[in-house]
């Protein structure tokens, strides 16, 4: 099918029609910037083909204009079939749909209202929509060669029935029966009861998944109670063996509680001597504190005796060093007084040589200064010079007419152009022409004999008034003869425009010829010339000197004047004195200065190392005073801290040792007394509390394990008891039986399965053979229109399966889904696709016929290279099918040759009331 007209109103943005004519085969690129209406077009188009013009639902409201109550009208004219058809639809509160068809004179009713819907969808093979606006998988063809802003946009468009046979038929397969259909559909639908199609596993809730629960669940039934029974019996066992151990506990605990009894005795004697022991030891750690308290004191005080000694010796030698240290602050101190006086003198001398050389300095600045002024003067008149040439030369060239070298040059090419015309002309002059006589007769001549033939009437009237003529001889060749008078005219015409416009160009100069024209030019760049000269004389001056304009060059010279004053000022002489006054020699000043302030800086290190020398021997002094002084007052604390700790004590440094030997004598003794008391007690691991402790603890195991077999025994007896009441045997044997009649029933269903999931495998070998059959040719073309858009080194082959639900490029590494890929990738993938679809069913099968193939920005992904790849692949495919674009960016698409171009926007505002 391809569209003739397409006219939508009432559209969303499309409230004023919007008519597109002169659609046919070829390639149609639809152009306007974003949210102007493109993609709502190709909605329109499919509204109007594949929905019930009775639907109502939400989103048929909102094709509504915003904020209006307008309902959606589309009026397509197109072809299908080898027919042509009008349809006229409208939505929502108008609805009405109308088919009509052309009979080769006018549009003649066809159909109306649900039949007009029905015929449609059969016309694109699309199948009954659902309730409200049609989904893309029910647009039938459209659905194979559209590329949509929609959801699905990167999605391969699967095929249902309909559109699977239409594919067959085109690539030569055929397709099959409703017979066959069925057989195949009743196969699947046997596989289907026991398998799922996808995994091949069992279908969750099936016969033979019931079956098999239940079958399942009698064998862990009769598992279950033949287990049950073999542990009652081991339970009866097990509670014969724990009331034979029950009575061995009891013997064994009577035993250990008398030899727990027969311990007392020894225990309580064992317990007399610990706390004889430890009161003795007790008496050792207090008489051990009381030794080590008066053995530190007597440490402490020996060692407050050594430092006062210490400090008394110190004392005693910083005498003689106190003495020597005053002896040197007095010999420092008139070294320094005596620095300090040469130092001040020498620095007078100094002041005295800057004034001088300050001096000299004015007057070395002066001196520049009136050389600067001097070479500024004469700048001055330089630049006068070159600034008058330039004015004279501006006032010559301001008294000229400006004739512009691409006047002259457009003078000599009109003399250029009618010398040409006048050669052309002379040589038109001698060209062979011929004037017609009377034509009464005709005649020709061929190898030396010549034919007359005279013309009748009727012959005649066709020779009146010809100006040239040919005489065609069947198998030899043809002579042509015309006149060249209304040639020469042209010419003559010609000569004369290029005559006036030279004597006009020529005229406006006051020159008479074009070589005079060329002389005047060249006059006018002799003056130029000059000024340009004179111009880069005065450039070259101010960038030489560095300045802007002479005026600033003046300025220069007038703030030099100023300086020279000012330093003549500070020197008290006139100009006149300051050029022949005598300058002193700079140099001479600076050297004595120099010297001065090196014999400044001789005194003042001199000064600063006498008052160093003078400031350490203070501090020496200071140091032995502060020693002495701290000895003397350390000693004598020392002392006094001595006396007060002895008083304390009520004892001398002779008493204190003789305490601290006592205190240790009696510890000696007390150490003895516990080492007795120990010795009599037996090892700790031999102690009677130990073995009670033993005793204890084997008593307490026996209790619990005698707890525990009673605990068994019990739960024993009650299962045993539970057991019998239960009936286990007769259950075992029912479960038994019921387990043989599932098995036998599942085997029957699992053999059904088997068969099913056979017959499945067959068929689809069958039909897995028939789907490569049907996708070969489909890959094939796919495949070249797609290599050829990726350029060489990508060679990978696209493989689909038969309901086109999957795609997968095969890679070195196996094949990969194409949704692994990039968003360019699948959309050239998905582009190749629609164009291959589409020549297939516009050349092949049995009735090949044009197709519509829409592409909303299909390539937005696609670097600069591929997309003149596809753009070439478009134009071949233009030839067999109709191809709308709808771009925001027509330039991509202005090197397709013939391109019908439509822009949306300005067919909207052509046809809204405003405009």
């Amino acid at each position: 099918m391809i569209l003739r007209r397409l006219c939508v109103q009432h559209f969303r943005c499309f409230r004023s029609p919007v008519d597109l004519q002169g659609l046919g085969t070829g390639i149609h690129v639809i152009h306007a910037p974003n949210e102007t209406g493109k993609s709502s077009l190709i909605l329109a188009v499919a509204r109007a083909l594949f929905d019930r013009h009775s639907t109502k639902d939400r989103e048929m409201n909102l094709l509504r204009p915003w904020q209006t109550k307008l309902s959606p009208r589309v009026k397509l004219e197109f072809e299908t079939g080898g027919k042509r058809y009008r349809l006229e639809k409208a939505f929502l509160d108008d609805a009405s749909s109308v088919l009509d068809e052309w009979t080769g004179s006018r549009f003649e009713r066809l159909a109306e209202s649900q039949e007009a819907d029905a015929l449609l969808r059969g016309f694109l093979v699309s199948s009954v929509p659902g309730n409200g606006v049609t989904k893309v998988g029910n647009w039938g063809l459209a659905r194979l060669l559209w590329l949509n802003q929609s959801e699905e946009r990167y999605d391969l468009p699967g095929l249902d029935t309909p559109l699977k046979a239409r594919l067959l038929e085109t690539v030569g397969v055929a397709a099959l029966s409703n017979e066959e259909q069925s057989l195949l559909k009743a196969m699947e639908g046997a596989y289907r009861q026991f398998f799922t199609p996808k995994t091949g596993k069992l279908v969750t809730g099936s016969d033979l998944d019931r079956e098999g629960a239940r079958m399942r669940e009698l064998r862990e039934e009769a598992a279950r109670l033949t287990q049950r029974l073999a542990e009652i019996e081991q339970l009866a066992s097990e509670s014969m063996d724990l009331g034979q151990k029950q009575l061995s506990l009891a013997e064994e605990r009577r035993t250990y509680e008398q030899r727990l009894a027969s311990l007392q005795e020894r225990i309580a004697e064992e317990e007399k001597l610990e706390q004889q022991a430890a009161l003795r030891e007790k008496d050792v750690e207090r008489q051990r504190k009381e030794w080590q308290a008066l053995d530190q004191k007597q440490r402490e005080l020996l060692a407050l005796q050594q430092k006062v000694v210490q400090q008394e010796d110190l004392l005693a030698r910083n005498e003689p060093a106190l003495q020597e240290a005053q002896g040197l602050v007095r010999r420092a101190e008139d070294g320094a007084r005596e620095a300090r006086e040469r130092h001040k003198a020498q620095q007078g001398e100094v002041e005295l040589a800057e004034q001088r050389v300050e001096r000299g300095r004015l007057l070395e600045d002066a001196r520049a200064s009136l050389a600067e002024q001097r070479k500024l003067d004469g700048l001055v008149k330089q630049g006068t010079r070159v600034e008058t040439a330039v004015e004279n030369a501006r006032r010559k060239t301001a008294a000229l007419k400006a004739l512009p070298d691409a006047e002259v040059k457009r003078a000599e090419e009109v003399q250029r152009k009618l010398n040409q015309a006048l050669d052309r002309l002379d040589a038109q002059g001698v060209e062979v022409s011929f004037t017609a006589e009377s034509p009464q007769r005709i005649e020709w001549e061929a190898q030396g004999h010549t034919t007359p033939h005279k013309l009748t009437r009727e012959e005649q009237k066709v020779f009146s008034g010809v100006r040239a003529g040919a005489l065609r001889i069947k198998g030899v060749g043809e002579v042509r003869v015309r006149t060249a008078a209304e040639e020469i005219g042209k010419l003559e015409a010609e000569v004369e425009k290029h005559r006036k416009d030279l004597a006009r160009r020529l005229h406006e100069h006051g020159v008479d010829d074009v070589v005079g024209l060329r002389a005047e030019w060249a006059s006018q760049q002799v003056v130029l010339q000059e000024l340009s000269k004179y111009e880069e004389a005065r450039s070259q001056f101010l960038e030489d000197n560095k300045v802007e304009s002479v005026e600033v060059l003046k300025e220069q010279q007038r703030e030099q004047a100023r300086k020279t004053g000012a330093l003549s000022a500070q020197l008290n002489l006139s100009r006149e004195e300051l050029q022949t006054h005598p300058f002193p020699e700079l140099k001479a000043l600076t050297e004595e200065l120099k010297a001065r302030r090196q014999e400044v800086k001789a005194r003042d290190k001199a000064r600063e190392e006498v008052e160093g020398a003078l400031r350490k021997a203070e501090q020496h002094l200071k140091v032995v005073t502060q020693g002495r002084s701290s000895a003397q007052a350390a000693a004598q604390a020392l002392g006094l801290e001595l006396k007060t700790q002895l008083n304390t004590l009520g004892l001398s440094l002779e008493g204190l040792g003789a305490e601290v030997e006592r205190a240790e004598a009696e510890l000696s003794r007390l150490e003895n007394m516990v080492r007795g008391l120990r010795a009599q007690l037996p090892r700790l691991e031999a102690r009677a509390t130990v073995e009670r402790k033993k005793l204890q603890d084997t008593l307490e195991r026996i209790g619990d394990e005698e707890k525990k077999n009673q605990e068994k025994r019990i739960r024993a007896q009650a299962l045993l008891e539970q057991a019998a009441a239960d009936g286990l045997y007769s259950r075992l044997c029912e479960a038994e039986e019921k387990l043989a009649l599932a098995e036998a029933a599942y085997q029957r269903l699992e053999t059904r399965a088997r068969a099913a999931e056979s017959l499945r495998t067959m068929s689809q070998a069958w039909q897995d053979q028939v789907n490569q059959t049907f996708l070969a040719p489909i890959e094939q073309e796919l495949h070249s229109r797609l290599a050829y858009i990726r350029g060489g080194g990508r060679l990978e082959q696209l493989l689909l399966d038969a309901e086109f639900s999957e795609a997968r490029l095969q890679t070195a590494g196996g094949p990969w889904p194409l949704e692994g890929f990039s968003w360019g990738m699948r959309e050239q993938t998905l582009f190749a696709l629609r164009l291959a679809l589409g020549e297939l069913l516009a050349k092949k099968g049995p009735r090949p016929e044009p197709q519509l193939v829409v592409l909303d920005d299909a390539l937005v992904n696609t670097d600069a290279a591929r997309h003149q790849r596809a753009l070439e692949v478009i134009e071949s495919a233009g030839d067999t099918l109709q191809i709308l674009i709808l771009t925001a960016f027509p330039e991509r698409y202005r090197t397709l040759r013939g391109v019908k171009e439509f822009d949306l926007r300005a067919l909207a505002q052509a046809s809204s009331p405003s405009s």
